[in-house]
């Protein structure tokens, strides 16, 4: 879980260079929809592990981006090769905290799946993450909304994560549970 409190203490400084991997025209289209959902999905603050809230809910949203950032790699290997070495924070550990993730949460993970299926259709106040893509007026929007968000709502505690991330077995319960279903 040491991996899990690094990745949500930097969310912040991630979404800025998610931002940058958004309005890199050589990564391919899906990827960048993909990704400013994902965004679109972080400002929102909508929980992509259900029953859980606060501190917690950030691991959510950083295993979405991990996953939407795990399949534009597959598609656009030399881009997002290009935005590792500019962003190590965001992508040099991509391949180890899945895999972490992964082995913690089991077939829990299905449910972040299916998360980061629906991202291109992800909106946000009127704003589709196709249009934060492909329209300027849409994607000033959300780059001015990330820097909001990163003022008034994710302003994160690294001793909050730090306290709340020993509680994580409530995030494996929870999707477990869901996954059942």
């Amino acid at each position: 879980m040491e991996l899990m409190e690094e990745a949500v203490n930097d969310l912040p400084m991630d979404l800025k260079d998610a931002l940058r991997i958004v309005e890199d025209p050589e990564v391919d289209d899906e990827s960048r929809i993909s990704l400013a959902g994902a965004i679109l999905h972080v400002v929102s603050s909508d929980a992509a592990i259900p029953g859980v809230r606060g501190t917690l809910q950030h691991v959510g949203s950083v295993l979405v981006m991990r996953l939407a950032l795990e399949r534009a790699r597959e598609k656009s290997p030399e881009a997002l090769a290009r935005h590792a070495e500019e962003s190590p924070r965001l992508l040099g550990d991509l391949d180890e905290e899945l895999e972490v993730a992964r082995a913690f949460l089991g077939d829990g993970m299905k449910i972040l799946e299916e998360v980061v299926e629906k991202l291109p259709e992800q909106d946000f106040r009127g704003h589709g993450a196709k249009e934060c893509v492909h329209d300027e007026e849409h994607s000033t929007w959300l780059y001015d909304t990330v820097h909001v968000s990163l003022v008034e709502q994710l302003e994160i505690d690294e001793d909050d994560v730090a306290r709340e991330i020993k509680g994580a077995e409530r995030i494996r319960k929870s999707l477990a549970a869901r996954a059942r279903k």
